[in-house]
């Protein structure tokens, strides 16, 4: 406990809890039988096992896998003032066909731009000297995201390629990006969803599977297999999920996300006061949101509404309204 409760301490939102609400905390999150695989380590701690991942790839694209090899997730850079490229799994199949597959928790400013920026540099990173272009084999981009974003459309996965804007010819299969937003899903069970809604619910869900992994079914057991906390306080790999839990909050950064997703229509316009005007509302309102976001997470993990408030800078009125909610 001393040594979570340490972690705790070194995030800044956290510090002035008292130290039985900072052991609360500690518990609600290592007190489970199931890790959280919207937490990016859990994630990659489950993709290991290549009949998950080659399972999750197959439910998703329309292409059979056979099988699937992992690869390391940093690539090499070709210059050394290059930008590290670090991805949560990546693997391929015996042809060469590549998949980069990632979870997001938090909404970042530049994500789409970074998901761009993994596939492109996987492209680059096939040929050497005197391959021929003709040598290039496809990257699909697979990302699992916990929020949503603006669209034109409502739908569970949202792929995007190159092609032409006007009659929409594809240019190339070679650069395919998914986007799977889990708060799209609406259901309060796993009974009769497809393939692809069922691992919607298991990574939104996997933590409240206590005791009924049954629920799942024989065909994604492996998955609660895989889940399980990895073991006793003293064992390293229960402290790096902690970790990575414990200071995803320090990740965050809402305000500019906030303002690129919901004021990004008035920013076109072309009005620059207009502009610095959204992105200031875009930050505060992104902050305030932020403060909400965490209130309700400490709700839920039991400690008491002024605890809360005191610790997040709402009201203690905001705080009792979400615990109603």
């Amino acid at each position: 406990m001393r040594k979570f409760v340490a972690i705790v301490n070194e995030v800044e939102r956290y510090r002035d809890l008292s130290e039985r609400e900072k052991e609360q905390l500690v518990l609600s999150i290592v007190d489970h039988p199931y890790m959280d695989l919207r937490c990016d380590w859990a994630f990659k701690h489950v993709m290991k096992n290549t009949e998950i991942l080659k399972m999750l790839l197959n439910d998703f694209l329309p292409e059979e896998i056979e099988s699937v090899e992992p690869l390391p997730n940093e690539i090499d850079k070709l210059r050394p003032d290059d930008k590290n490229v670090i991805m949560d799994v990546l693997c391929h199949t015996a042809d060469g066909t590549e998949f980069i597959v990632e979870m997001q928790r938090k909404k970042k400013q530049s994500f789409k731009n970074r998901m761009l920026y993994y596939g492109a540099s996987m492209l680059h990173a096939q040929l050497k000297p005197r391959e021929p272009y003709s040598s290039l084999k496809p990257v699909y981009v697979i990302c699992f995201m916990d929020f949503k974003m603006h669209h034109e459309t409502d739908q569970l996965v949202y792929r995007y390629a190159l092609c032409e804007q006007g009659s929409g010819e594809r240019y190339s299969d070679l650069l395919s990006i998914y986007f799977c937003e889990l708060p799209r899903l609406q259901a309060s069970s796993i009974e009769g969803l497809d393939p692809v809604q069922s691992w919607f619910y298991i990574l939104a869900n996997m933590r409240i599977f206590a005791g009924k992994p049954e629920e799942m079914g024989k065909r994604y057991a492996a998955i609660a297999q895989e889940a399980r906390m990895p073991g006793p306080p003293e064992e390293e790999e229960l402290t790096k999920y902690f970790r990575n839990m414990i200071t995803e909050e320090e990740k965050l950064d809402m305000g500019t996300a906030y303002y690129e997703d919901g004021f990004i229509d008035g920013v076109e316009k072309g009005k620059a006061e207009g502009k610095a005007e959204g992105l200031a509302e875009g930050k505060a309102e992104g902050e305030a949101k932020a403060r909400r976001e965490t209130a309700a997470a400490l709700l839920k993990m039991g400690l008491n509404a002024q605890a809360v408030a005191e610790a997040t800078q709402l009201s203690l009125k905001e705080v009792l309204a979400l615990q109603q909610n």
